[in-house]
């Protein structure tokens, strides 16, 4: 099927196996996916896809096709038994779903994203070992996805779920735009990484509109469907907000359902208080939890103009949850952009939506940003009083002496020059080590049609030493804590700049926070999270290529405690 403009369309499993259509077949859909210049894999300039089975030391041949803008898909119409056993289509399958939730990445941010490591192509490898997972391996600079048999004649493969493979991409696309959010930190962070990848495959499967019209069920002979169709309680019930049917039938028997139903949480901030919710997976559920009752109220809100008679027409329901999942999507990606590069707090992330899209829609006409702060004040999160600082509103202007405005726009020198002769406003101590890690643009287009033009600067600065050392400049070191023990602090922030390089925001982690800091060691030295020479906040000591296949190893007690 040949591109036209800058997509091609691919076949791919819509949801997962086990989310079937009126017939009972697979539900798969024909999505658009960016075009590129492919070779034999498929293998564009960004994702290949090599299919290298380790446990079976095998080597599958790539797809092969004309290397051209064209492609031909085969798999229009396939039946079950060639979407669950054609190694080809599993290629195209996880090729076609990582480049499309690339490409909602780049577009919300008006840039490319780039991977964490040195290259431009992430691996796909779609039946990578026989095991019950599948990650993110910073290392391998690649999607590792396993298979294994199942409890009936099947054999079940994660890179046939939707969730899962936008889940994994989702993974490395965070890692290269939050490089240290893998360091240790406060329990918000690892749990941000899992949430944030949650929230991605679940909003992306509201991009489908015929996905969506498959789930709400069946129409009448006029198209319609009842309006007790499109409420609250019954959203939450639907296959659209579970995560990976088919791998939480297999892997969690005893559950029987979805690996995680975050939007059936009952808000409430006992969560902090809970010792279960230090896991990752289950902290995160509580972030999900409140975007997706965000979602399913946004959605209900958007139909309540269409519902006459008792029911709405179908189609216009699927595409009011389509409009509304990626209005949605786009906003907490484009909040990525406004969190600082350390120690990351929920709150942060509010805050970071609230602010960004305040800037590029100001008058919010479907208030959105109103029912993201409802849902997030139920469980108990709401904007910190210190977070993003608006500059403007200083009475003292930054200092642009010396300053040239075109490297400002993209060297980290530059930004580094700014920060030294404007330390003391940005209420920074350049006696410690400070490094600016990037500078990136980002180009945003308002639902004015009017596009808003800034570049973003991340820089950290680090503090190494010992208890007695911390001690005299205000640390509170844990008791029983050695006074040998290494310590690392970080600090950092995110400086936003306007088209003209005009300073806007400042969302800074103050190195000398000792509130933060105390209770970021406090928390690593309770679970003993050190590297592998025993310091605490230099590393986890786990390889950064196995930090996601740990995170994501089946456990059924782990499960139990869900």
């Amino acid at each position: 099927m040949s591109g036209t403009g800058r997509t091609v369309t691919m076949t791919i499993v819509a949801q997962d196996p086990l989310v079937r259509d009126a017939d009972g077949r697979i539900l798969t859909a024909q999505v658009p996916v960016p075009i590129d210049l492919f070779a034999p894999g498929p293998w564009g300039h960004r994702v290949h896809v090599i299919d290298y089975d380790a446990t079976r030391r095998w080597y599958e041949a790539p797809v092969s096709f004309v290397p051209t803008f064209e492609f031909d898909d085969a798999f229009v119409g396939a039946d079950d038994n060639t979407l669950l056993t054609n190694s080809a289509f599993h290629a195209q399958n996880v090729y076609a779903i990582a480049s499309r939730t690339l490409a909602v990445f780049e577009q919300a941010l008006g840039r490319r994203s780039p991977w964490s490591f040195a290259g431009h192509a992430l691996v796909l490898a779609p039946h990578a070992f026989v095991e019950q997972n599948a990650y993110y391996s910073d290392d391998d600079q690649a999607l590792l996805f396993g298979y294994f048999p199942g409890s009936g004649d099947e054999t079940v493969y994660t890179c046939l779920s939707h969730d899962i493979v936008a889940h994994e991409t989702t993974h490395a696309v965070l890692d290269g735009l939050r490089r240290r959010y893998l360091e240790p930190s406060l329990p918000d962070q690892p749990a941000f990484h899992e949430a944030f990848a949650d929230i991605v495959a679940l909003l992306s499967v509201f991009s489908v509109v015929e996905v969506v019209q498959r789930l709400l069920g069946d129409p009448d002979a006029q198209g319609r469907i009842a309006a007790d169709k499109v409420s609250v309680p019954t959203l939450k019930q639907t296959a659209l907000v579970g995560l990976a049917e088919q791998m939480g039938d297999e892997v969690y028997a005893e559950r029987g359902n979805s690996l995680r139903r975050s939007v059936e949480l009952d808000p409430s901030p006992s969560w902090r208080t809970d010792p279960k919710f230090l896991k990752s997976h289950r902290r995160g559920e509580v972030l999900v939890a409140a975007v997706m009752q965000t979602l399913l109220r946004m959605w209900v809100h958007r139909l309540a103009a269409l519902i006459h008679g008792g029911g709405l027409d179908l189609t216009r329901a699927a595409e009011e949850g389509a409009k509304s999942a990626g209005h949605l999507l786009t906003m907490l990606i484009r909040a990525i952009d406004y969190l600082p590069p350390v120690d990351f707090r929920f709150e942060d992330f509010l805050e970071a939506i609230f602010v960004s899209d305040s800037e590029i829609a100001p008058d919010d006409a479907h208030e959105y940003r109103d029912a993201l702060v409802e849902a997030f004040a139920l469980f108990g999160i709401e904007r910190p009083a210190q977070g993003l600082i608006d500059m403007s509103a200083m009475p003292v202007r930054p200092l642009y002496e010396h300053l040239h405005s075109g490297a400002l726009r993209t060297d980290p020198d530059e930004i580094e020059r700014f920060i030294w002769q404007n330390a003391s406003l940005l209420g920074l101590n350049t006696y410690y080590y400070t490094n600016v890690e990037s500078v990136r643009p980002a180009v945003r287009v308002g639902p004015d049609g009017f596009v808003v033009n800034e570049f973003v600067a991340d820089y950290v600065q680090l503090l190494n030493g010992t208890p007695p050392d911390l001690r005299v400049l205000g640390l509170t070191t844990p008791p029983g804590m050695p006074d040998d023990t290494k310590i690392q602090l970080l600090g950092g922030g995110v400086l936003v700049f306007d088209e003209w390089g005009g300073l806007k925001f400042h969302h800074p982690k103050p190195l000398f926070d000792w509130a933060r800091q105390d209770a970021r060691l406090a928390f690593l030295f309770e679970r003993r999270l050190t590297d592998t020479h025993g310091r605490f906040g230099f590393s986890l000591g786990t390889p950064r290529g196995q930090s996601f296949a740990a995170f994501h190893t089946p456990d059924q007690r782990a499960e139990e405690d869900w």
